[in-house]
């Protein structure tokens, strides 16, 4: 059981281009299993790895307003204001000030964990949050053990009573629902004029189809 000095925030960064399925039922899950007070959201502005974004910073926030309206769900900017390359630990630094007697929790798939130690100062992030790992088990395990950077493996804990008694530098590996769908997917079948009825919130197909952002 927590006190009152051990609120855990989830923090949760992405492209959001578009929001889907995919990410908030994972999310969900792990909020209620790691009894998390509230998960940020965070749109990137321009991520270290060039990606290329389709839809506006405007548009990707306001995709997060249609289909976030829990209110321990935060929807977090700082990203774009800041403008710029995003750098994940100055994001995690500025939040840890402003929450001092929080516990934080970078939420990251798989993919993303393996190429952490390619980001800028990474080491810092250890020093400043734990991270939940969401393995979506019949894609990221299908026959066998999912595969750990060495670097990283560690760092990691089975027991999650002994993984929540660390403040920072462990990591967890959860298992979270399959969910079966990419930004990419979506935004292939709303040029298709295919139905994405199946693959995000039915506020935010609604928004989809109305603003034609793709």
């Amino acid at each position: 059981m927590k006190n009152n000095t051990d609120t855990r925030i989830g923090i949760f960064g992405g492209a959001f281009d578009p929001i889907h399925l995919g990410h908030t039922i994972p999310l969900s899950e792990i909020k209620k299993t790691h009894d998390l007070s509230k998960i940020y959201f965070i749109p990137t502005n321009i991520s270290n790895s060039k990606k290329k974004f389709f839809a506006t910073p405007k548009q990707r926030i306001k995709m997060l307003e249609v289909c976030l309206d829990n209110k321990s769900y935060i929807i977090d900017d700082r990203e774009i204001a800041r403008g710029g390359i995003s750098y994940t630990f100055e994001t995690l630094s500025e939040i840890s000030s402003e929450n001092p007697n929080s516990k934080l929790y970078l939420i990251l798939g798989l993919d993303k964990l393996n190429s952490i130690t390619e980001w800028k100062d990474f080491e810092k992030i250890f020093e400043i949050c734990n991270i939940i790992v969401s393995l979506r088990y019949s894609i990221d395990k299908p026959n066998k053990e999912p595969l750990i950077h060495k670097l990283l493996q560690s760092l990691i804990l089975s027991d999650p009573a002994i993984f929540h008694r660390h403040p920072y530098g462990r990591i967890y590996i959860e298992q979270t629902s399959v969910i079966n769908v990419s930004s990419t997917e979506i935004r292939r079948k709303l040029r298709n004029y295919a139905s994405i009825s199946d693959l995000v919130d039915p506020r935010l197909e609604k928004w989809l189809l109305e603003n034609k952002v793709y």
